[in-house]
This record gives structure tokens, C-alpha cells and sequence, in this order.
């Protein structure tokens, strides 16, 4: 198919600006004017056009309606494709984005190991003529006819370098027939798809956030000063355990031990619920304080952002937003990392489908757990998901020494929040052993997580039970360690310029990236592949729980600016890359079968379709989430799915 590059030009000052704004409230903001736009025809005539309705109809035109004829090719589809829906009424039917397709070829600079995607940065990259700058035009509403030339100058330059990235980039797109469809898709979710947001009840939020924060000083007898500065309030917090005989909490920080007083750390969390009620205060009002700012931020953004866009939240998913090709949320309001509990769910609650719709919500259950036991071939924990069993409970109740299973309802409370205690154990185990986690990290993440930390407090949980709990696991599991250092031996004999094959994946290494084939088709890209011999120190916990180290002979291997690849983070890489692509050709066929996917969020799917057809729906959902793709056939997927009126519920 032919490529069309189009690229509009718009007015920017030093406060109306992206930098300032969402692509929301920058394109319905009464400042909004567009220069012109540039356009490079298929047969290289490129052209900088002010009468840019006249532009559009010529190119609807010469390709159809939607351009249905040709493939637009942007830089930034988010903000040109968003302007050409919101503004000219064309949503082309093909379509990609040269910025996108960089995130693929050489990964996002944003997760530690990708090469900015600038146009600018890309340019050069490729060796390509360099782009100019837009400065001169900052400011400029009415531009002189010098002004003008300069700008269309530019702008064809720009249109002419994006032109030549996607003649570069799209032979190196893995798995095509995939990936160019779902960059369509996570696109069209900002620019031509929305949620319905409640809006009143964002305001209504805000105060109650308010309010609770000053409720919380009010009980603690303190004013904000004293809970947002970290030396008053840890002076406040020593003088209240000093009553009870006990030191604030240290952590490890930097250069030594520091307070424990950050809104994350477990320890404030237990604080909440310490028996001395002026302590349990201060930790309320302290965290109370420091989450207030972010949370009334966000919501100011989700309030800016609905009310320009009629009441509707345009989800930013951007494709390729990390190594594995997962998405990453974006576009100011991040729709990944809301959270499921407190405000979290109170923020999901405002999103709703449109009058007379519902929200079908399914999530992929235990997915990377299923990935890793398919790739390491290891079959009892595949019988084991083949046959439902609760892995994370059964594993829990080995280890631990008692009956762990999923909290139910007539449980009483005090059962369970042991229960979910207990299963949160197993399924840590389940999910980071997998991935070679070893016992000092395994037990630094139990306490570090509020839903386990209390194990230690109690003895439930040891630094020694926590050393037995990974040797059972490996011991259970023999497939998985083996599968580790199969990919680490893989990927030491393809950086030596032999190609490898472990199971699904094959290596190997073109000039200095490392390329890992995934079952799908898709390659994993690891730039700037090398061994390092300097000398390190690897930590690990002894049998009885003591902490000690060695230093490993040999080289390692490293990749990107400075990042370290072994077994472990092979296996993790793959399995959420493979996760990752079960989810995207769950989404593809989705929308093939007219289940409109209004967003997606890690493993779960959001689908609004009309109420009368949400019983069907559900059930169509289900089984086309747990019909595994071709090229994992035997995959044991399951999937839960449920109708719900809102996302929070």
C-alpha cells in the first residue's frame, strides 16, 4: 500500500503549548489554530497547504473517505490523527506512526535501554538531513509571508523525514500482520474512542479527599507543616513512640539508615494501626497529607481532560510502551496504574459506558504463571492449571504448614485477612520464584508488601522459612531453573554469533543487538549486546537466614546503557512478552467479532457493548480470551469475566 505523510503545523506560545497541555485540551482549547499541514504524496510531492480543508478533500479524493487507498503515515499519531478526527471529521482507515514503530525497532528510552524517538533523534540515527527548528514560530498567530516560507520549509523537511523512518522501520516490524494492526488500535482508543467519565462526582471526590486529610490532622492536633516535612514530622513521630519505649522505623537508605516515614513503606503502613492512638494519628495524617496532592492532581487532570472533551476520557495506551512490547499508559491521565483499592477504586467507579451499554471486564487469571509453566515445559503446574487447582494456595499450604485457600464469605474477618495473608505468600512465590528470584529478595519483597509484612511480626514468616520456601519451590519445579539457564546458555552462544534454539524461543544476534524469536513471531530486541568481565558482588541468604555474598567467576552480560541479562530476567522478559501477545491477538479477534475493546489495562479487557446483548456478551468474551493462538495451541488459558455497569466494579 502506498504511504501518505501528513504532519499539521499549529500555533504554540510559551504557555499554549503540548508541554503545558494534554493533546485534549490543547486541540478544544479556543487558542487552537492550525498553521497548515504537510503532506508527502506516495509519488514524493510534498507540499505545505494553509487551506487545509481544501487539502483534506483533495486527499479524500485522490484515496477515498477514510484514505481507505492509502496509509497515512504520521510522527505522533496521537496529536495529528486526533486533530484530523476532532477538527476535519477523517478517521483513516490505515495507518502508522513512525514514533511507534521506533519503540518497536529500538525499544523506548523512557524504560533504560531505547534510543529517543524524536524526530529529531531518529533522523540522525538513520542519517537522515537534520530537522530544523520551530522556535521562530513560537508566539506567531498570523505569520508574515517570510514567516510562512520558513514554516512550510520545515514542515516539508519534517514531512520528508518521517517519510523516509517508515521506509526504514517497516521491514524490521516483527510479526507484522499483528503489530500494525494493534498500533492502529491503541491509537484509535485516544484518537476515535472515549469512555464516558462521571464528572460531577470527580468534584464530589476532591472534597472528601479534603476533608479526610483535615480530619486526620485534626485528630492527630496538627497542621499541615508539621505532617509534609520530613525532620518535624519525625521529630513529632519520636516524641509519640518515646512514650512507649520506642524508636521511629529506620530503613536503608543511600548513605545509611533513614526514617521510614515514606507513604510506601510498610512500616508507616502499620503505624495506622498502632495501639497508641496518638501514633495511629500521626501515620493517618502524615499519609493522609502526602497523598492528597497527588490524588487531587490526578483528578484535576481527569477533570480537565473529560470536561474539554464532552465528557469523555480519551485512554492513551501507547504501544511498545516498554522492552516487552507491553503498553504504557500516557496522554496525562494514566489509565494502568489507578489502583484497585481506596481512591483507586473510587477513580475506576467514574468510568462508565455510554447510556444503555455495559462493561464486560475480563482479565486473563494468572497468566504469567501459565506462560512460564507452558515455556519451561513444566507439566505438573500445567496439569495443575488444566485441572483448575489454586496454585497459589496449594503451594502456600505446602510451605507453610497449614490450609491456605481463597477467603469466602462467611468467613469471618479475622479468617479472611489470615487467608489472604497466606495465598498473597504463594502467589509471590508462584509469580517472582518463576522468574529466579532468589530467598533475600523473595523476603525483602514479602515485607515489603502491607498484605504480608505482618507475617514477620508474628513469626509466621522467617528469614529461614522464606530460604526453605524458594528450595521447595525449585525443588517442585525442576523444569523452571533449568529453563533459566537454558537462556542464559542461549543467549551466551547467539552473542558469540551462533544461533540457539530453547524450546518456543530462537536466538540470535544481528551486528550488536540480540534478537530472541517469541513462539508468536515477534522478536524481543536487546541493543548493544555485550559480555562484561568487570568484576560484581552477588548477595544471597544462607540456609539459616544470614545474609552473605560471593563473586561469580566469568563474564556478564549486559546490554543497552548498562543493564544486566541472566537467566532469571530472560525468563521474565519472554514470559510477559508471550503474555503480552495472547492479550493482543485476544484484543484483535475481539474487535473482529464486533466486541468493541473500549481499553485494556495489564491483562485485563474492558469491552462496552449495548445491555441488552451484555449476557452473551460475556460468555463471547470468555471464549474467545481462553481460545489460545496457533502457535500455542496447548496453552492452558483461563479467563474471568464478569457485566459490570461501572469499571470499579
Amino acid at each position: 500500500m502506498s504511504l501518505t505523510v501528513i504532519d499539521f503545523e499549529t500555533y504554540y506560545d510559551s504557555r499554549f503549548s503540548l508541554a503545558k497541555l494534554t493533546i485534549p485540551e490543547y486541540v478544544h482549547d479556543p487558542r487552537f489554530h492550525v498553521h497548515g499541514v504537510a503532506i508527502r504524496w506516495p509519488d514524493g510531492t510534498t507540499a505545505f497547504r494553509t487551506d487545509v480543508g481544501d487539502a483534506m478533500r483533495e486527499l479524500q479524493d485522490a484515496f477515498g473517505s477514510t484514505f481507505e487507498h492509502t496509509c497515512v503515515v504520521c510522527h505522533n499519531a496521537a496529536f495529528d490523527l486526533y486533530i484530523l478526527n476532532h477538527k476535519y471529521g477523517i478517521r483513516p482507515a490505515f495507518f502508522i506512526d513512525t514514533m511507534l514503530l521506533a519503540y518497536h525497532v529500538h525499544g523506548r528510552r523512557e524504560r533504560g535501554a531505547g534510543q529517543d524517538a524524536s524526530l529529531a533523534a531518529l533522523a540522525k540515527l538513520h542519517g537522515l538531513e537534520a530537522k530544523g527548528s520551530l522556535e521562530f514560530m513560537c508566539g506567531v498567530r498570523h505569520p508574515s509571508v517570510i514567516q510562512l516560507a520558513d514554516l512550510s520549509e520545515y514542515a516539508r523537511c519534517d514531512a520528508g523525514i518521517t517519510y523516509r523512518l517508515a521506509e526504514r522501520l517497516l521491514p524490521q516490524i516483527t510479526h507484522p500482520e499483528v503489530e500494525l494492526p494493534i498500533l492502529m488500535h491503541a491509537v484509535r482508543l485516544f484518537t476515535e474512542r472515549s469512555v464516558h467519565v462521571d464528572v460531577q462526582s470527580i468534584e464530589r471526590l476532591q472534597r472528601e479527599i479534603r476533608e479526610s486529610t483535615q480530619r486526620f490532622l485534626e485528630q492527630a492536633g496538627v497542621v499541615e507543616e508539621c505532617v509534609s516535612k520530613n525532620t518535624q514530622f519525625t521529630q513529632l513521630l519520636a516524641s509519640a513512640l518515646a512514650r512507649s519505649g520506642r524508636p521511629v522505623p529506620m530503613k536503608q537508605g543511600k548513605n545509611g539508615t533513614i526514617p521510614a516515614t515514606a507513604r510506601t513503606d510498610p512500616e508507616m503502613q502499620r503505624l495506622l494501626e498502632d495501639d497508641d492512638p496518638h501514633v495511629a494519628a500521626l501515620a493517618a495524617a502524615r499519609l493522609g497529607k502526602k497523598g492528597q496532592d497527588q490524588q487531587l492532581a490526578r483528578l484535576d487532570t481527569l477533570n480537565r481532560i473529560v470536561r474539554c472533551s464532552g465528557g469523555r476520557l480519551p485512554v492513551s495506551l501507547l504501544y511498545y510502551g516498554s522492552h516487552t512490547g507491553r503498553f504504557a499508559g500516557g496522554g496525562g491521565f494514566n489509565i494502568q496504574n489507578i489502583g484497585r483499592a481506596g481512591l483507586g477504586l473510587q477513580i475506576r467507579s467514574l468510568i462508565r459506558p455510554a447510556p444503555g451499554h455495559v462493561f464486560v471486564v475480563a482479565d486473563l487469571a494468572q497468566i504469567e504463571a501459565r506462560c512460564t509453566a507452558w515455556l519451561a515445559g513444566e507439566q505438573p503446574m500445567l496439569d495443575a492449571f488444566r485441572n483448575n487447582v489454586d496454585i497459589y494456595s496449594e503451594f502456600a499450604s505446602r510451605t507453610l504448614g497449614c490450609e491456605v485457600r481463597k477467603p469466602r464469605e462467611d468467613d469471618s474477618p479475622e479468617l479472611q485477612q489470615s487467608l489472604k495473608q497466606l495465598r498473597q505468600v504463594g502467589k509471590a512465590a508462584v509469580l517472582g520464584l518463576g522468574f529466579g528470584m532468589g530467598a533475600l529478595k523473595f523476603r525483602d519483597t514479602l515485607r515489603g508488601n502491607p498484605d504480608t509484612a505482618h507475617l514477620f511480626e508474628t513469626g509466621e514468616l522467617t528469614a529461614a522459612r522464606c530460604h526453605e520456601i524458594v528450595r521447595v519451590f525449585r525443588q517442585t519445579f525442576p523444569c523452571l531453573p533449568q529453563f533459566w539457564q537454558q537462556l542464559e546458555n542461549a543467549a551466551r552462544i547467539a552473542i558469540d554469533g551462533n544461533q540457539c534454539r530453547v524450546n518456543h524461543h530462537v536466538f540470535h544476534r544481528a551486528q550488536d543487538v540480540l534478537l530472541i524469536t517469541l513462539p508468536s513471531g515477534r522478536a524481543l530486541r536487546y541493543p548493544n549486546i555485550r559480555f562484561d568481565g568487570s568484576p560484581r558482588t552477588i548477595r544471597f541468604m544462607t540456609e539459616d537466614g544470614t545474609e552473605d555474598a560471593f563473586t561469580p567467576e566469568g563474564s556478564s552480560i549486559i546490554y543497552g546503557r548498562d543493564t544486566a541479562l541472566y537467566g532469571g530476567k530472560l525468563c521474565e522478559n519472554v514470559v510477559q512478552a508471550v503474555a503480552r501477545d495472547l492479550l493482543v491477538e485476544a484484543i484483535l479477534r475481539l474487535e473482529k467479532a464486533h466486541l468493541p475493546v473500549a481499553f485494556h489495562v495489564h491483562d485485563e479487557v474492558i469491552v462496552e457493548v449495548e445491555e441488552a446483548r451484555g449476557p452473551a456478551a460475556v460468555g463471547e468474551v470468555h471464549s474467545i480470551m481462553t481460545t489460545p493462538p496457533e502457535w500455542a495451541a496447548d496453552m492452558p488459558i483461563n479467563c474471568d469475566g464478569q457485566l459490570s455497569p461501572c469499571y470499579g466494579k
